[in-house]
């Protein structure tokens, strides 16, 4: 089965995972480049990112 992540602000991804989404809460881009590269290696189908993580 394919997995679907979500890296965010807290309150910006906890919402998804009602959805069966697996979410990555981090608190700033650097964490999140990290995780992206982990859930990547992982084999992560898709990978949600928002905007705000990623500017």
């Amino acid at each position: 089965m394919y997995k679907v992540g979500v890296i965010g602000e807290k309150d910006a991804v906890l919402g998804f995972k009602a959805l069966g989404f697996s979410v990555f809460p981090v608190e700033n881009s650097d964490r999140a480049a990290e995780k992206l590269s982990e859930l990547a290696a992982d084999k992560y189908a898709v990978i949600y990112i928002t905007e705000q993580t990623a500017s």
